[in-house]
C-alpha cells in the first residue's frame, strides 16, 4: 500500500486588501506605541465608543476595535515580547488602547472621569439611583399616564401636558431596570446607565496583567503604606532595634519600666520617693476607712 505524504493547507489567493491594511495598522500602533490595553466593548453603543476615541485622542491615545484572529496574527508577528497569554482573552467583541502613556494612570482615569450615560434598557442594572425630576415632562396626557401611575409616580396634567409634582426616585443602585422603567425613561429622554469600557488586562513589560491582580486606588496604596509604618514601628520597638524612628519611644519606655520596677520595689531613688510617699498616703487611707467602718469611734 503507497503511502500518501500530508500537505499542509497552501493559499492560493492573495489576502483581501482591507485585511492586509488592517493587518499593517495593528503592527505599526504595536510597535509605535509602548502599552496595549485590551478592553471589553460588548454591548457598549457606538456613540460611547466615537466618544472615547475622541477623549483618548486628546490625551495622544488612540482606540482601536480589533479583529480578534487578526490582531492575534499581528502579536505573533511583532517584534516586541508581547504576551501569548493575551490572545487567550481575544474572544468576543474587542477594542485596544494604545498609550504611551502610564497604563494604570490612564485606566484609573478611564474609571473615574470618562464615564458616559445610555438609555436603559429593560434588565440592566442600575448604576446609581435614579430619580424623575420634578416639573414639565413635556409628554401630553393619554397611554404614557399608565407608567407614571404603575410607577408610583406623583404626576398632575397642567397647560396640556403631564407634570411631575415632586422628584422620585424609582431605582437605587443595583436595581433591576424593568421595561414599564425603560420605556418611561426612554420617552423621558433620560439616560441613566453609566457606561465605562470594562478592562480585560494591560499589557507592560512583556506581560498580560489582569485589573484583578493589581490595586488601581492611590488611597489603598496610602493605607497599606501607613499600615506597613505602624508594623513595622511595632516589631522594632519589641525587638528593640535602636533605629532613629524607635530610639526615643524605646528611651521613653525604658525610663516607665525602671520607674514601675522600683517604685514597685520601694526603692528610695529620685522621682521615685514621690511615687511612694503618694502610694503610702492612699494605702492608709484605705486602711483607715476600712477600720472606721468597723470601729466609727477611731
Amino acid at each position: 500500500m503507497a503511502a500518501t505524504a500530508a500537505v499542509g493547507y497552501v493559499r492560493r489567493k492573495p489576502y483581501p486588501i482591507a485585511k492586509v491594511k488592517r493587518f499593517e495598522e495593528y503592527a505599526m500602533l504595536l510597535s509605535e506605541y509602548r502599552y496595549a490595553i485590551l478592553s471589553d466593548i460588548t454591548n457598549i453603543p457606538a456613540q460611547v465608543l466615537h466618544e472615547m476615541r475622541r477623549k483618548l485622542r486628546e490625551r495622544g491615545a488612540v482606540l482601536k476595535v480589533i479583529k480578534n484572529r487578526l490582531f492575534a496574527k499581528a502579536l505573533e508577528n511583532s517584534p516586541k515580547k508581547l504576551p501569548s497569554a493575551l490572545c487567550e482573552l481575544l474572544s468576543g467583541q474587542n477594542a485596544v488602547i494604545f498609550t504611551n502613556e502610564n497604563p494604570f494612570s490612564l485606566v484609573t482615569t478611564l474609571k473615574k472621569e470618562y464615564k458616559m450615560t445610555r438609555a436603559a434598557r429593560p434588565g440592566d442594572i442600575a448604576t446609581s439611583e435614579i430619580v424623575i425630576p420634578a416639573g414639565n415632562t413635556g409628554i401630553a396626557p393619554g397611554p404614557t399616564m399608565s407608567l407614571f401611575s404603575k410607577l408610583k409616580i406623583p404626576i398632575r396634567v397642567q397647560e396640556g401636558t403631564i407634570w411631575v409634582t415632586a422628584d422620585t426616585v424609582i431605582a437605587k443602585k443595583g436595581d433591576v431596570v424593568t421595561p414599564e422603567l425603560a420605556e418611561l425613561l426612554g420617552k423621558l429622554g433620560l439616560k441613566p446607565i453609566e457606561v465605562t469600557i470594562p478592562i480585560k488586562a494591560v499589557v507592560i513589560d512583556g506581560r498580560a496583567v489582569k485589573l484583578e491582580e493589581v490595586e488601581l486606588e492611590p488611597e489603598a496604596y496610602v493605607n497599606y503604606i501607613t499600615d506597613a509604618h505602624k508594623k513595622a514601628v511595632n516589631l522594632a520597638l519589641n525587638a528593640c532595634l535602636p533605629v532613629p524612628d524607635v530610639l526615643g519611644l524605646l528611651i521613653a519606655r525604658a525610663r516607665v519600666e525602671a520607674e514601675a520596677l522600683a517604685t514597685a520595689l520601694a526603692l528610695p531613688l529620685p522621682g521615685v520617693i514621690e511615687r511612694l510617699v503618694a502610694r503610702a498616703h492612699v494605702e492608709a487611707t484605705v486602711l483607715l476607712n476600712e477600720l472606721r467602718q468597723r470601729n466609727p469611734s477611731i
